[in-house]
């Protein structure tokens, strides 16, 4: 008996070590499809009456063999969702993913010289195409792949994670990827029926795990077939057993797809190429891309003909999305030329250095041409894998602009970034360093880089720790896509070291809405071609010093910053080429300063070792709060105990004065966090020694 079952449908994969140990786990179907029943009352009733209309219009749909050969193009808009963790997936492997799926419905897959004989007749192109978006809802030009950070990326079972970026479902098919789906799924799709209600509209189109997504970076192809399945069941497709989600069930034997050239069958979890249909009569077909066998590799006629149906039927307003004003409104049938645009890996480099620069224009661009800025005769010319993501070498010093400018062959387009790339010389300073932002600004010392193109980095006499001055962000202005602003250091010497100190003090706000702005802290010993991250700072974490505040914030004491030192101990960062870079990521919150950057070294704190006839032991170094000097004197003695910074500057006078023979404690309070030189003076004979204090 086959029974028609008219329910919602979700797809997972198994998440699998490799090929040769495939585990199909548990699918959250149950608890997805209840959760969309449970939060809309009537709901369940409003699908089963839109699944029978579908499944009807399916049946009156057998045209010759699957439905006619003209071709459906159907929008794409790809959200990723993410944590700036490996869920990000770089632009190629959603072109990879994308790829994979028009080489899929097209048949167009390699492997389909291994379909088993008795299928090869009924396996099929289905004549649907899938093409990036290149115009966004408002009629903007866009890439077809929007970005969004958000620790949503680990619930994609939420409504809120999809609301996050959505596109029309009447326009573009929505796909999102995230890290985590929740209960071991790989991805996840409704059937057109179940969100057909204008309740249910946000949530239709497919999520997907990111190493569930193309064949390349996190995912590989043996996973890479996610997104065929979960697009057959966006376009009503059920599993080639049924309607259930549990393969190898006898009792799936009850049940249908509804499709006559798949035979009735209980599914497969391995790729079982002898296992019988439920007849005994005939094979299952395990190589349907239906199927959880993980050797999927076809569609059937049958299939098509209830996809294309899916795409002729005002359920879900499939049907809106094939229509040719629909298409050239969202741009798949003629994208524009309409963005020249780029960045590179480094913006700021010693001399001598490659710089790699890439392309981000777009779209159809079949010509390019780049100024480099330092004077050197332009590359123009049509090869991509030439000028397309050229590399540069920059011999001189200097600061240095950068202009693109792209052609389709009918229109061309233009874009400068001024100051793009900053060229240090090796070796320009000398540690120990000390920068208070008393002095011209940037100087030679430091280079900025503003993605946003809104304010940043700026010298401000309005607020310091110590000096007159301090380095200001002004973020509050900023809007939540603001992009990054740096601030990136000349090289310093570090050579002889087995020890750094990069001290720095800051001071940040919330506003009273929490926003999650960043601050990186990276260094380089290769002048900036490599970084490396030594600490974060969150917005809703590490990063504030002071109450949130809805103005503009500027700290008013000094109890309104704080300070860390970092400790470096890599031998690569002890050379002539060791950088520091300030990288603040604004997502719409408050001011940000920066004081008394320092950078120290072991070989470079200047220490006497003569000796005096005072014993002192210095505990504990490095110190979080009070350090204690133990003196143990020869004889009574005239003894000066000073503190100094790095740079030589008197911080504290610990004791200085008469003292009688015997062991006597000197409590030294802690200072700013940083390098320290204890000065132990004796009959005119000097004892120094280094300190830290965190």
């Amino acid at each position: 008996m086959k029974i028609n079952f008219l329910l919602f449908i979700i797809c997972v994969f198994s998440i699998t070590l490799n090929a040769q140990n495939e585990e199909v786990l548990y699918c959250g179907q149950v608890k997805a499809r209840e959760k969309l029943f449970r939060q809309h009352s009537g709901a369940e009733e409003l699908a089963n009456k839109a699944t029978a209309k579908l499944n009807e219009e399916a049946q009156k749909s057998e045209e010759s063999r699957g439905g006619g050969l003209t071709v459906y193009i159907i929008p794409v808009v790809f959200h990723i969702i993410h944590d700036n963790g490996p869920e990000n997936v770089s632009d190629e492997q959603i072109q990879s993913a994308l790829q994979v799926l028009n080489r899929d419905f097209r048949k167009l897959n390699m492997d389909t010289s291994a379909i088993v004989d008795q299928f090869l007749d009924v396996a099929c192109d289905t004549y649907i195409e899938f093409r990036l978006a290149t115009i966004d809802p408002n009629g903007n030009c866009h890439s077809g792949i929007n970005r969004v950070e958000s620790e949503l990326t680990y619930d994609g079972y939420s409504n809120d994670f999809k609301s996050l970026s959505y596109w029309p479902r009447n326009s573009y098919y929505n796909i999102w990827v995230c890290n985590s789906i929740g209960d071991n799924t790989a991805g996840y799709a409704y059937l057109p029926g179940d969100v057909n209600s204008p309740f249910s509209a946000d949530q239709d189109g497919v999520v997907l795990k990111h190493n569930y997504t193309g064949d390349m970076g996190t995912s590989n192809a043996f996973r890479s077939r996610t997104i065929t399945h979960e697009t057959g069941h966006w376009l009503n497709l059920y599993h080639t057993w049924g309607p259930t989600n549990s393969p190898g069930d006898a009792a799936n034997c009850d049940y249908d797809d509804l499709v006559n050239d798949t035979p009735n069958c209980i599914g497969a979890t391995t790729c079982n190429l002898t296992m019988e249909a439920c007849s005994g009569n005939e094979l299952a077909n395990i190589q349907n891309y239906m199927e959880y066998s993980y050797c999927s590799n076809m569609f059937t006629f049958g299939q098509r003909t209830r996809m294309r149906s899916a795409l002729q039927s005002n359920t879900a307003q499939r049907n809106q999305l094939i229509t040719a004003a629909n298409l050239l409104e969202t741009g798949v049938t003629d994208p524009p030329l309409c963005l020249a645009a780029f960045n590179s890996a480094n913006t700021s480099v010693c001399e001598g250095a490659t710089v790699q620069f890439t392309d981000l224009s777009y779209h159809n661009v079949t010509q390019w041409t780049w100024n480099f800025g330092d004077g050197s005769a332009a590359l123009s010319g049509t090869d991509p894998a030439v000028h397309q993501n050229p590399t540069h070498t920059y011999a001189n010093a200097g600061t240095y602009n950068v202009t693109l400018t792209v052609s389709n062959g009918n229109d061309q387009l233009s874009s400068t970034t001024n100051s793009f790339i900053s060229v240090f010389p090796s070796n320009s300073n000398a540690a120990p360093f000390s920068e208070g932002f008393e002095n011209t600004w940037p100087g030679s010392n430091w280079g900025i880089y503003n993605e946003g193109g809104n304010e940043t980095w700026e010298v401000t006499p309005t607020a310091e720790f110590s000096g007159d001055k301090s380095l200001k962000l002004r973020n509050f202005n900023n809007d939540i896509s603001s992009g990054h602003d740096v601030l990136y250091s000349t090289t310093f010497d570090l050579t002889g070291a087995t020890v750094a100190y990069l001290e720095y003090k800051w001071a940040y706000a919330n506003k009273v809405a929490e926003t999650d702005d960043a601050l990186r802290i990276s260094v380089s010993g290769d002048c900036g071609q490599t970084w490396s991250l030594r600490k974060i700072r969150k917005g809703l974490s590490s990063l504030p010093t002071s109450d949130p505040i809805n103005s503009q914030f500027t700290p008013t004491s000094t109890t309104q910053w704080d300070s860390e030192i970092i400790t470096l101990t890599n031998a690569d960062w002890f050379n002539p080429n060791f950088r520091v870079k300030f990288d603040f990521e604004g997502k719409g919150g408050n001011n940000l300063f920066l004081d008394d950057i320092n950078i120290t070294s072991d070989s470079q704190v200047s220490v006497n070792e003569n000796k005096t006839n005072v014993l002192s032991n210095v505990y504990p170094n490095p110190a979080e709060e009070h350090m204690t000097l133990e003196l143990v004197l020869l004889n009574t003695e005239n003894i000066s105990v000073m503190l100094y910074d790095a740079t030589g500057k008197l911080c504290q006078s610990v004791q200085n004065g008469l003292l009688t023979s015997g062991a006597h404690y000197l409590n030294i309070n802690k200072p700013a966090a940083g390098v320290y030189v204890l000065t132990i003076t004796s009959n005119g004979q000097t004892t120094q020694q280094k300190v830290v204090f965190k």
